[in-house]
Formats: C-alpha cells, sequence, structure tokens
C-alpha cells in the first residue's frame, strides 16, 4: 500500500472472473505502531465436497472472531494505472472487496484487502491478520442476506518483492477467500512495508 493509501500494481496476471491484468499489491503502510509479527502457518482446513458454491452477491460484513474484527465492507477497484484503491484512510476500520472478481462464496478467489495501521489512528482493521491460524473461521455477510463461512488454511508474509499475484487473483476451482493487508518491518525513510500478510481460506458452509 503507498502512504496515499493504494495499493500499487505489479505483475500482470490474469486475474480471476474478468481478467483484469497488473493487479498486485506490494505493501506501503504508515508505521505508527510495531504490528503483530506473522506466525508463518499453513495447513488444509479442507473443502466439504458437499458444500455447494454460493450464488453472486456482494459481500457487506466481515467477521473473524480469532482477531476480533467485525468489519463493513465496501467495494474497491482498480483506477487506471492498476492500482487497487483500498477503503479510505478515514474509514480504516472498513475492509473492501475487489468487484471485479468472484463474490465470496462463488468459485474463485474473493478478494478484501484492509489496511495495517494509520498515520492519525494507529492499529487498523487487518492490524492482526497476521494472528491467525489454519481452521479460523472467516465469515462473511452477503448483500442477499446469506452468510459465508470460510476456514483460514494458510497465513504467509510474502515479501513486497514475491508478491504471490497468481495465488491471490489466479483461478481457482473451489470457493475461496483471500485477504490481504500490508506486512513486514517499516521502512521510514520510504514510508512502506516490506510486504504482504496473505490469509487464504476455503468455503465451508454457506447459510442462505
Amino acid at each position: 500500500m503507498r502512504s496515499n493509501g493504494t495499493w500499487r500494481a505489479g505483475t500482470a496476471v490474469g486475474v480471476i472472473t474478468l481478467a483484469v491484468t497488473g493487479v498486485s499489491l506490494i505493501g506501503a503502510g504508515y508505521g505508527t505502531s510495531s504490528v503483530p509479527p506473522v506466525v508463518e502457518a499453513s495447513g488444509s482446513a479442507g473443502f466439504a465436497g458437499a458444500v455447494a458454491r454460493a450464488p453472486a452477491s456482494a459481500p457487506v460484513g466481515l467477521r473473524i472472531d480469532a482477531i476480533s474484527v467485525e468489519a463493513p465492507v465496501e467495494d474497491v477497484d482498480v483506477d487506471r494505472d492498476g492500482t487497487l484503491v483500498p477503503p479510505s484512510l478515514r474509514e480504516a476500520s472498513k475492509v473492501g472487496w475487489y468487484q471485479r472478481g468472484p463474490t465470496p462464496g462463488e468459485t474463485g478467489n474473493a478478494v478484501i484487502v484492509g489496511h495495517v495501521d494509520t498515520a492519525g489512528s494507529g492499529p487498523a482493521v487487518f492490524y492482526r491478520l497476521g494472528r491467525l491460524k489454519p481452521g479460523d473461521p472467516v465469515t462473511v455477510t452477503r448483500r442477499d442476506g446469506s452468510a459465508v463461512t470460510f476456514a483460514v488454511d494458510s497465513v504467509r508474509l510474502y515479501s513486497k518483492h514475491e508478491f504471490p499475484a497468481d495465488l491471490v487473483y489466479g483461478p481457482a476451482v473451489r470457493p475461496q477467500l483471500r485477504l490481504v493487508t500490508c506486512g513486514g518491518t517499516f521502512d521510514r525513510a520510504t514510508s512502506t512495508y516490506s510486504g504482504n500478510t496473505v490469509i487464504t481460506a476455503t468455503m465451508v458452509s454457506w447459510r442462505s
């Protein structure tokens, strides 16, 4: 994320349903506090084969009990130079769903991004994202009144130079969720973080 609150595009990739190219998150931030370290972990929450994909419906809320997150979701998009623009820094308690991709519960990777901190208010919505563990539930409520629950598969910190664009934006055969924020160390000279925390998760239930 840039210091102005935008996420800079990186490697060109074939992106999910609408094949938008050039979208990546490389991380820049605000460095107002010490970000909790990512405990790198991976596991297999497993995909419940009996769980059908959900019909399309935009997300409106995100709940992650393990890190005390309950946040409204707004639609976000890329600008002309391929920069994914997250929610305003003035609304750092919100998260943003990449609206050109699948909705949470559809087949493919639904991508939700959020700030880790801000210069004005300190820790933001995804401040503790790196503390998640495989198996932790993540629930997304949707505009149609339904709720989709995912189980965390992996928690990883990636260098901004090695952002896993294919993992985050590439195709998937199951309903998947990707949560992304800034991570690593903060460089005050450049006002950037060294990397990104990326959570992968698989849908385990859908309640209409």
